[in-house]
C-alpha cells in the first residue's frame, strides 16, 4: 500500500504506463490477477471473492507495475534489501526459540511466533541458500564466508525445531535439484559421489523413519474383551470403554479405567487438578490416560505407583506417550502424523480430525467431487469454502460444516476456475520465467522449487503472508536481482 501511495505521489503517469505496457512479463502477471477478477462472473459468492481472494491478492494487481516502471535501485541497495530479509528470518529464529524455551510448554508452532510456520519454513529456507551467495558476492573473507555457512546451518537445524513438514520436503526438493546440478556441472568425482550418498542416506532416513512409526502406531496387543477383570486391587468397579479404538504402543487407552483411585493419588503428586486441564490445556486425566496406557499400564492406584517423578511432570506438560519423552521432535510429529492414519483406517475414513495429514486427504477426497460437478471454469472466484462443503457433504465427512479450505494451492485454483483458470494460470507465469529469463538464477530454481512444493499442502497464495512473499520474490529475481554468469 505504501508503494502504490508512493508511485501515484511520483506522476509521471504517461511516462510509466508507456513503460509497463512495453513489459510483457509485467502484464502476464497483471493477468493472473485479472484472470481471478473474472472468475467473479459465474462466482456462488462474490462478497467473499471481493473480501477475500481479491483483496489478497492486491499485490499481484500493484506490484509488477511499480517493479516495471519505478527507477532501478543500485546494487548496494539490492544487497541491503536481502541482508535486511535474511536478518529479519534469523532474528525470528532466536525469537522463536526463546519462547519455546522460557514459555514451556507450548505448542511447537509458537517457535514461528509472528505468522504462521508454512510460511516461515519457505523464508527459512530462501535466507538459507541466499545468504551464502549473496556474501561471497560482497567480499572475499573466507572467515566471513564460514561464518554465514554456519548462520544458514542454524536456519536449516531451526526448520527442524518448527517441525514443518512441508518446510522439510521442500528442503528435500531443493537437496534433489541440487544434487543433478553438481553431477552435470562437476568434475570432482568425490564430491558428486559424496553429495548423491550423502542425498540417498537422507532419504533412506525419512522412509526409515515414515514405516517405523506407521509399525508403532498400527500395533495391535490382543485384548480379550471377555475377560475383562471388573474390579481393581482394591475393589473398586473398572470402567470399560471397549468402542473406543484410541490405542498408545498398541495398548486400548479406554480399558481399565478406575477414576476414583486414580483422582486421588494424582492429587497427592501433583498440584494440577484431576479433573482440570494440563499445561497444554487438554483434559488432564485423558492425557494421563493415554500416557500410562502407553506404558502399558492400568489406570489404576496399582498401574500409577509405577509412574516416576518425571512422568508426572511429562503429563502436567501434556505428554501423551512415554516415548515422546526421549525423542526429538520430528520423531513426535511423524508419530502423530500417523497415529492420525491409524484411526482414519479404523474409522473407515469419517474421523480425519487426528493429524493434519488426514485432514488434508479428507479435505482433497471431497474436493475431487467438487471438481468433477464443474470440471471446466470451477465454481468460480471466492467460492472456494461452498465448492468443499458441497464434497464433505457429499462423502458425510466429519468435517462438514467447518468451513474448510483444501489445503492445496493447485485444488485451489482448481476449484474456484477449473481447468482452464489453472491450465491458464501455469502458462502466464511460466511465460514470465521464459521471457525474463530467471530460470538462470541459481536462488531463483530454490525459490521456486520451494514454493511449488509447498503449495501441495497448503493454499499459500490464498493468504496475505503467502501470496506477498511469493510476488515480491517472484518479481525481484526477474526485474531487480544481479545476473552473475556462476553462482
Amino acid at each position: 500500500m505504501l508503494l502504490s501511495v508512493n508511485w501515484l505521489a511520483e506522476a509521471n503517469f504517461r511516462e510509466r504506463i508507456k513503460k509497463y505496457l512495453s513489459s510483457k512479463p509485467a502484464i502476464a502477471f497483471t493477468l493472473i490477477f485479472g484472470l481471478n477478477a473474472l472468475g467473479l462472473l459465474w462466482s456462488k459468492d462474490p462478497g467473499y471473492a471481493f473480501n477475500n481472494d481479491l483483496l489478497v491478492k492486491l499485490p499481484a494487481l500493484f506490484m509488477p507495475v511499480i517493479f516495471v516502471t519505478s527507477p532501478m535501485p543500485d546494487i548496494k541497495k539490492i544487497r541491503i534489501l536481502l541482508l535486511l530479509f535474511i536478518s529479519s528470518v534469523v532474528t525470528v529464529s532466536f525469537i522463536g526459540l526463546s519462547v519455546r524455551i522460557f514459555q514451556s510448554p507450548v505448542d511447537f508452532r509458537e517457535a514461528s511466533p509472528f505468522v504462521p510456520s508454512i510460511y516461515y519454513s519457505m523464508m527459512l529456507l530462501l535466507a538459507a541458500f541466499q545468504l551464502p551467495l549473496l556474501i561471497k558476492q560482497i567480499s572475499d573473507n573466507r572467515i566471513l564466508y564460514f561464518i554465514c555457512l554456519a548462520i544458514s546451518g542454524w536456519l536449516i537445524f531451526f526448520l527442524f525445531y518448527l517441525r514443518s513438514l512441508s518446510g522439510l520436503a521442500s528442503l528435500s526438493g531443493v537437496l534433489l535439484f541440487l544434487s543433478v546440478l553438481i553431477i552435470k556441472s562437476h568434475r570432482s568425482a568425490f564430491l558428486k559421489i559424496s553429495f548423491t550418498s550423502v542425498l540417498i542416506l537422507l532419504f533412506g532416513f525419512a522412509l526409515w523413519l515414515s514405516a517405523n512409526m506407521y509399525k508403532r502406531t498400527h500395533l495391535e496387543a490382543e485384548t480379550d474383551y471377555h475377560a475383562l477383570q471388573e474390579y481393581t486391587l482394591q475393589g473398586n468397579r473398572y470402567f470399560h470403554d471397549t468402542t473406543n479404538i484410541l490405542r498408545e504402543n498398541g495398548h486400548l487407552v479406554y480399558i481399565y479405567i478406575a477414576d476414583d483411585e486414580l483422582k486421588d493419588v494424582w492429587n497427592e503428586k501433583s498440584e494440577l487438578d484431576y479433573y482440570g486441564h494440563d499445561l497444554s490445556d487438554n483434559h488432564l486425566r485423558h492425557t494421563l490416560y493415554r500416557y500410562m496406557s502407553s506404558k502399558g499400564l492400568r489406570k489404576d492406584k496399582q498401574g500409577f505407583t509405577y509412574l516416576t517423578d518425571s512422568d508426572i511432570q511429562a503429563v502436567e506438560k501434556g505428554t501423551t506417550n512415554h516415548l515422546y519423552v526421549k525423542w526429538p521432535g520430528m520423531f513426535i510429529r511423524v508419530h502423530q502424523m500417523m497415529m492420525g492414519v491409524y484411526i482414519y483406517k479404523k474409522t473407515s475414513y469419517t474421523n480425519p480430525a487426528w493429524s493434519v495429514l488426514t485432514e488434508r486427504i479428507d479435505l482433497w477426497r471431497a474436493s475431487w467431487q467438487a471438481f468433477i460437478k464443474y470440471p471446466l471454469l470451477g465454481w468460480g472466484t471466492g467460492s472456494i469454502l461452498h465448492a468443499v462443503e458441497y464434497g464433505l457433504e457429499k462423502n458425510d465427512s466429519a468435517l462438514t460444516g467447518e468451513n474448510m479450505k483444501p489445503h492445496n494451492q493447485y485444488i485451489y485454483i482448481l476449484l474456484n476456475m477449473g481447468l482452464f483458470g489453472l491450465v491458464v494460470t501455469v502458462l502466464l507465469y511460466s511465460f514470465i520465467i521464459m521471457r525474463t529469463k530467471v530460470y538462470r538464477i541459481f536462488i531463483y530454481n530454490v525459490f521456486i522449487i520451494v514454493s511449488t512444493i509447498n503449495f501441495l499442502a497448503n493454499n499459500s497464495l490464498e493468504s496475505q503472508v503467502g501470496h506477498s512473499f511469493f510476488v515480491f520474490f517472484t518479481l525481484f529475481y526477474c526485474f531487480h536481482y544481479p545476473r552473475r554468469k556462476t553462482e
